[in-house]
């Protein structure tokens, strides 16, 4: 009888907690306070512990805790779970059926949320589906939990399920209500955005008949010019223009209405604080089904800030110009400046290179003229005393110094590419292949020497001599960067540079051979390398190298319309390539056929006038050929040298230096000279192959050149072959 009293007394409760959570329910507008409240009555109504609602998300499988009481704080709205099939959730879900358990632990079912329910104890528990929407998946569980086992009776499992139900219905009426929400909303925007659009829209409209008189204008035009609507229609609109506007407006709209055509005007009209504005004025015919036109639309547009925006730009424009034209002045100084300061580098740098040039070139000059100054001196104070016995001792000491001196001008025109080369068509490979063995001796056993040639190279056009000493001279500095041994290797090969190539080597487009002496030595560091070419600079130690090698090796390969490169690395080794330009065939000469020469034959009553401004060349050179059996004539410029031939009736030959004083060179000289005397033979003698000689790139007939230091014996050898010629 009491349990029978109980049991009444908890189906009242819960009856009246369905009812005040239904009267709840409609009262309240928030999902979140609505699931809240629904814990807390669920759990009253059942007299457990923990109440929660389980929310089935849009993938339909996993679960979020929602809402709860007594949970930890950081459960509700984190927690999700996964409400696979396998699991009592999952179950739940699928088949809509309570999920009863009065004993986890000893249960066989799989909980998706285990983890949740050991972290607050949880026993036993009991849920239900809480339905959605006819044909929409349900909302979620409703789940009723207890810290203790506990077997919940079909009643407990009844008010759940009502409970459930009533929860249901109240998620479903907000969710409607935030439907209607969500479309007031969007109603609300797009009247909004009507209003705008109309009220707000920045174009006046109006209207006109077919003849142009307007008769309707919008009522913010009546705001905008203080003008109201009597006043603006037929053609009254036009008196708001601004008097030096209103004749060109009102002349448009005129042409516009005969011809049918838009209108588009932009001027001035008055405000009502009777200043005035900038506005666009626009107008389109609408036509019938005939083409005529029925109405016009019209607009006008406040376009004063654009107009502002736009003169703001002009000016604005006007000053970037003024400062882009101020700075490109500024800029034109600076660069003028910078040229002025890279001019005076490049002034000074030069300076530095004259300057050590000249240093160089006094410092083997002054030893050279010791030793030949010394010996003449040695020579004349032994004649004084009539000691001839061993003046030839001091004479050949005298010339081998001044042999030394010629080949010292010798390189330093090589250099600067101004010595007399005689260039014939060679074949690289059989030049290295003559000079190999010699190349060998000079190198030493300790070096390997390895030649790689080109198959069938092109013929070059150059010195052949010059060649042979710059290919000795790489072979000699390769063997003293490589003191303890190692590898020389010498190579021929064809290469064609291209237009961008030539630019970068300073070098003519076309075919070239490329001929390398590599090492695996030393190597030398950028900076020495970037000036391995200037003359007199050597890393070698004092009287071991002149540090003309490289230099001349330069001025050769570009005299002969060439290239040469460096390229080495500390500790690897250095190649040197000198680039030398192709010929298509090799000339036909018989040079190598020249007879030896011979001592002169004089012919009685040849006639030779020397021509020098250097008194002792004059007077050695006179001396010798007068010895000879010539007739000798002097004179020390081309002035006075043709004065004298003028007078003369037999003139055999001219010995002429090529750089003469007075205005007047060798050349000239020569050439007013063979008018006088069209049979003339010329002789010019010169320390370097000068322009004014070579002419267009070749001696004349019955001319040649002969370079000095030169032997006597030469000079008179070279003039009876010209006179016998």
């Amino acid at each position: 009888m009491h349990s029978l009293l109980d049991r009444e007394s908890i189906l009242l409760r819960q009856r009246a907690i369905l009812a005040e959570f239904g009267e709840y329910a409609l009262r309240a507008d928030r999902l979140d306070t609505i699931l809240h409240r629904a814990c807390e009555l669920a759990l009253d109504g059942i007299r457990a512990d923990f109440a929660k609602v389980l929310e089935l998300q849009p993938d339909g499988v996993t679960m979020l805790v929602r809402a709860g009481v007594n949970l930890p704080a950081e459960m509700a709205g984190n927690s999700l779970l996964r409400a696979e099939a396998s699991t009592a959730e999952g179950q739940a879900i699928r088949t809509g059926k309570p999920v009863s358990s009065p004993d986890i632990a000893r249960s066989d079912e799989r909980f998706a949320h285990a983890e949740l329910l050991h972290a607050t104890n949880v026993r036993a528990l009991v849920s239900v589906i809480i339905i959605g929407p006819t044909g929409s998946p349900p909302y979620g569980l409703l789940e009723v939990d207890s810290r203790v086992p506990r077997n919940f009776s079909d009643d407990d499992v009844q008010f759940l399920r009502s409970y459930a139900n009533l929860l249901a219905a109240a998620v479903n009426r907000l969710r409607s209500l935030d439907e209607m929400r969500a479309k007031e909303a969007v109603l609300r925007e797009r009247e909004d955005h009507y209003r705008a659009s109309t009220e707000h829209n920045p174009q006046i409209p109006w209207t006109a008949d077919p003849g142009g008189a307007v008769d309707s204008v919008d009522a913010r035009w009546v705001v905008m010019t203080g003008v109201d609507e009597a006043a603006t229609l037929g053609d009254g609109w036009q008196n708001v223009a601004h008097p030096e506007d209103r004749h060109a407006m009102a002349h448009a709209w005129r042409d516009a209405v005969a011809r049918g055509e838009a209108y588009d005007v932009t001027v001035r009209l008055r405000q009502a604080d009777g200043g005035y504005r900038w506005a666009r004025v626009q107008a389109y015919p609408r036509r019938d089904d005939a083409g005529r036109v029925v109405r016009w639309y019209g607009t006008v547009e406040d376009t004063q800030q654009q107009h502002e925006l736009q003169e703001a730009l002009r000016q604005a424009a006007s000053e970037l110009e003024a400062r882009v034209q101020e700075r490109t002045r500024a800029l034109e100084l600076e660069q003028r400046e910078r040229q002025a300061a890279e001019e005076r580098l490049r002034q000074s740098q030069k300076m530095e290179a004259v300057g050590q040039l000249t240093g160089g070139i006094a410092h083997d000059f002054n030893n050279l003229l010791a030793g030949i100054t010394g010996s003449l001196e040695v020579v004349q104070a032994r004649l004084k005393q009539g000691r001839i016995n061993d003046l030839d001792r001091f004479a050949t000491a005298a010339l081998t110094s001044a042999h030394r001196a010629a080949a010292l001008t010798h390189r330093l025109l090589a250099f600067s590419r101004r010595q007399t080369l005689a260039p014939k068509a060679i074949n690289a490979n059989e030049l290295i292949a003559g000079m190999e063995d010699l190349i060998r001796r000079t190198v030493g056993p300790s070096i390997s020497v390895s030649t790689v040639l080109a198959a069938g190279p092109e013929l070059i056009l150059c010195d052949p001599n010059q060649l042979e000493n710059a290919l000795l001279n790489l072979a000699i500095n390769a063997r003293d960067a490589m003191p303890g041994g190692g590898k020389l290797t010498i190579e021929s090969s064809n290469v064609v540079v291209n237009e961008v190539l030539a630019r970068e080597q300073e070098v003519a487009p076309g075919e070239y051979v490329r001929l390398a002496v590599t090492d695996n030595g030393t190597g030398m560091p950028p900076d020495v390398a970037k000036r391995a070419f200037d003359p007199f600079f050597t890393t070698k130690p004092l009287g071991q190298g002149t540090g003309l090698g490289l230099s001349m090796i330069y001025g050769f390969a570009k005299q002969s319309g060439g290239q040469v490169r460096i390229h080495s690395t500390v500790d690897v080794g250095t190649t040197v390539s000198i680039h030398l330009p192709c010929m298509s065939e090799a000339p036909q000469t018989d040079e190598d056929d020249m007879p030896e020469p011979v001592a002169p034959e004089v012919q009685p009553g040849e006639a030779i006038m020397v021509v020098d401004d250097e008194a002792v060349i004059r007077m050695v050179a006179s001396e010798v050929l007068a010895g000879f059996g010539y007739h000798v004539l002097e004179a020390e410029d081309g002035a006075t040298a043709l004065r004298r031939i003028e007078q003369l009736e037999r003139l055999d030959a001219l010995v002429t230096d090529v750089g003469l004083p007075g205005g007047m060179n060798g050349r000239q000289l020569a050439d007013a000279a063979r008018r006088l005397h069209p049979r003339l033979k010329v002789l010019f003698i010169t320390g370097f192959a000068d322009a004014a000689v070579i002419g267009n790139g070749s001696l004349a007939p019955g001319m040649s050149i002969l370079t000095k230091p030169f032997a006597m014996d030469a000079l008179a050898v070279r003039v009876r072959e010209l006179l016998t010629d």
